[in-house]
């Protein structure tokens, strides 16, 4: 149990250019409200803030908004955190327990959560669980990216912008109406890089090469029905990625540690026979050494490669009846994905991961909502279907295992009976429908009572087929296991007050019952698992407690909300010997949130956010056997963030400088946490400036992302079984430049 409270306090990005704080508007409870009038925990990103702090993809978002974490383990999946609530497996075919949607359609993969910002209305982030009114039910909380819809007026804009590594991106996007009723809006965006990984062997990783494309068509088919469509297209395709190579070893507690570059570590056979061997002081398991310490430089042997298509459409109906409003939405999805990595990152192919996805999905939801003088009620239901094909491949050289090296030290490669691969195919298909209602009250003028429910059923199927080169050819079947077996059904309850004393202040207190439905998991290498292939539900009961107030003369805005999570099944993934399997364990985390904005004179806004959480996760199984509480994964102590913007009149037009910070404290990437997996303290600076011509058509701008060139890690992960580990590091110093034009 948690012995302590503790507070955080998060003071969250606000709209710039305005000497007087304009209100934000947000869609959190599915219709347009004032950011201050809604009683959640909800961070909103405009897409003119969006635009001044030159974020251009999802994980950007991260910087300033404090308790979300955005990881990209490979270009292609990404995890996403709110208030330590993730999951961090790699499996493509697992659903998040954090919800993404673009422009309400709801994206059921990791695979897919990682998106280009570009023609971006706002970002919406919110915290806590959802369920009782987005379509997708989501334990933790759910983003929400919504495009610039299309326009009466004709209006357009284009950007271009140059920084290192040859960077060249692109944007632009025209909007306008073809007709009476008719407005469309087509949208662009290109970016291309060289590697920041480099390669002392072959060619640099990590680079990009993207384009993407969204055109939108809005109908008033009669005064009281409005159709939107959409549709939607982007292709990756990057050099792949590696990881910044450590040595490691495990400790009397099996627990992986550096090793030093003096230090001659001692490591295990990975057979279990007892056998221990040496290789060279600050070497690897396999005898190799890096000839340097920067993490951003490496010798990668292996061919990777990332391809990604991602297509789709979607389209909604808007029907306003005198008494009530019906809303329909449809949406399809596809994605088809090939990754391969150098995932020993050595100059040796001891080891590489490949996997791919072949993902189809289609959801519908089905909206009436009402609003009289005193109530206002919503009623839906949710239907998604998907089917998600996946494969895993490892290949390993084991000679390196029993310390085989020459008389330079390096490891002996290609014997044949040491040679492992594996593969693995998981094919689920998920077919999930809900109903759900919710409803607010006026008791009062000042108090207003909040009642949801949805329910929920998942019916899924999974096909697992793990083969490896000495013959196994086995069928997993997910059946076996628990009474569930392929079927859950949950429900989630949202019960809250709303106080409001005056025009100024909201006082809200919520209780939300989340949830999320069970899967199924298996690792590519290591050999099957049977007996964890199958793992339960997750259930979070969360309690908050909060205010909303404007002050000065609505200069500043002071939001608090206090928090306790009680988490019950929580699916907790682990690495341990190759194999990646998820256990439900029960955890609970405490905390608090404060959001303040100010603007204390004309041409001056001022953002700071400190952050501060503890959780606790009860009886993780360690590697030595013993039973112990950890802390939940990326979900640090403390975390701080700030940003500064000035402007003031010159040349006829407007100078702006701004600047920006991220603090983050010690946290974990694995439930686990080695030594080797836990990040230390880390600060992360950038800096902008820029100037707009007085008509506002014409903006340049300078920036420097990461100023000090911290080196900071993403992700890690142990496997001191072998003697190595890898390390994600973010991205080194950027330095760039980007001009505009707004007709």
């Amino acid at each position: 149990m948690i012995h302590r409270v503790v507070l955080c306090l998060i003071l969250l990005p606000f709209p710039l250019n305005a000497a007087v704080l304009e209100e934000i508007i947000v869609t959190a409870q599915k219709r347009e409200q004032k950011l201050q009038e809604v009683g959640i925990s909800v961070t909103a990103f405009s897409g003119d803030l969006i635009d001044n702090l030159g974020y251009t993809n999802t994980t950007d978002i991260s910087q300033q908004t404090p308790g979300l974490s955005i990881v990209q383990y490979s270009p292609g999946l990404t995890n996403v955190s709110i208030r330590g609530v993730s999951q961090n497996d790699f499996g493509d075919h697992l659903e998040p327990p954090i919800a993404v949607y673009v422009d309400e359609a709801y994206i059921s993969v990791m695979g897919a959560a990682s998106i280009q910002m570009y023609d971006i209305e706002r970002v919406e982030v919110l915290r806590g669980p959802q369920g009782t009114l987005f379509g997708r039910n989501a334990t933790g909380g759910l983003m929400h990216y919504i495009s610039r819809k299309p326009t009466e007026e004709f209006e357009g804009y284009a950007s271009i912008t140059y920084a290192e590594y040859d960077q060249i991106q692109s944007e632009a996007a025209i909007s306008g109406a073809l007709s009476r009723n008719l407005q469309a809006r087509l949208s662009l965006q290109t970016n291309h890089h060289d590697g920041w990984l480099k390669n002392r062997i072959g060619e640099d990783l990590r680079d990009s090469n993207t384009v993407a494309v969204r055109g939108q068509l809005m109908f008033q088919a009669s005064e009281n029905v409005e159709i939107w469509l959409k549709s939607h297209y982007s292709d990756e395709d990057t050099n792949g990625s590696a990881y910044s190579h450590f040595p490691s070893q495990y400790g009397p507690d099996f627990l992986g540690q550096f090793i030093g570059p003096n230090e001659t570590g001692t490591f295990y056979d990975l057979f279990g026979l007892g056998l221990s061997f040496q290789t060279c002081p600050g070497c690897d398991g396999f005898g190799y050494k890096e000839p340097d310490d920067d993490p951003h430089t490496g010798a990668f042997a292996a061919d990777t490669v990332y391809d990604r298509e991602v297509a789709g459409g979607s389209g909604k109906i808007t029907w306003n009846l005198e008494n009530f409003t019906v809303t329909f939405i449809t949406d399809y999805l596809t994605i088809d994905k090939a990754y391969l990595e150098d995932t020993d990152s050595t100059p040796f192919l001891n080891f590489h991961f490949s996997s791919g996805q072949d993902l189809e999905q289609i959801s519908h939801e089905f909206r009436v909502n009402s609003e009289t003088d005193r109530l206002r009620w919503q009623a839906g239901f949710y239907y998604l279907d998907a089917e998600n094909d996946t494969y895993q491949t490892g290949e390993e050289d084991g000679a390196g295992f029993f310390g085989a090296i020459d008389a330079m030290g390096n490891p002996v490669i290609g014997d044949p009976f040491s040679y492992y691969q594996t593969s693995l195919n998981i094919d689920l298909d998920t077919e999930s429908w809900a109903v759900f209602g919710h409803s607010e009250y006026d008791l009062s003028e000042q108090l207003t009572a909040t009642v949801a429910l949805r329910y929920t059923e998942d019916d899924k199927k999974a096909t697992i087929r793990y083969v490896d080169n000495f013959g196994t050819d086995v069928d997993l079947d997910p059946s076996n296991a628990p009474e569930t077996g392929n079927s859950w059904e949950n429900f989630s309850v949202r019960a809250g007050l709303d106080w409001k004393p005056n025009e100024n202040w909201l006082v809200y207190a919520s209780f939300n019952r989340g949830h999320k439905g069970g899967s199924f998991t298996a690792s590519a290498v290591g050999g099957p698992i049977p007996g964890g292939v199958q793992h339960d539900e997750e259930i979070l009961h969360s309690y908050e407690l909060g205010f909303k107030t404007t002050m000065l003369d609505g200069l500043a805005r002071l939001n608090a909300t206090a928090f306790y999570y009680d988490y019950k099944d929580y699916q907790a993934s682990s690495f341990v010997f190759f194999s990646q399997i998820i256990t439900n364990l029960d955890a609970d985390a405490v905390g608090a949130e404060v959001e303040l904005q100010a603007t204390p004179t004309d041409g001056l806004d001022l953002s700071i956010g400190l952050s501060v959480m503890d959780s606790e996760v009860e009886d993780v199984g360690m590697p030595d056997g013993t039973i112990q509480d950890r802390k939940l994964v990326s979900a640090p102590d403390f975390s701080l963030n700030g940003l500064v913007r000035y402007e003031w009149p010159a040349f006829g037009g407007t100078m702006s400088v701004q600047g920006d910070f991220n603090l983050v404290g010690d946290h974990c990437f694995t439930v686990i946490c080695h030594p080797t997996e836990e990040e230390d303290t880390y600060f992360v600076g950038n800096l902008r400036a820029g100037y707009t011509t007085g008509d506002g058509k014409w903006n340049a701008t300078l920036f420097v992302n990461n100023v000090s060139d911290e080196e900071y890690r993403l992700f890690a992960l142990d496997a001191s079984f072998i003697g190595f580990g890898n390390g994600l590091y973010a991205k080194p110093r950027w330095f760039g430049g980007s001009i505009s034009y707004n007709f």
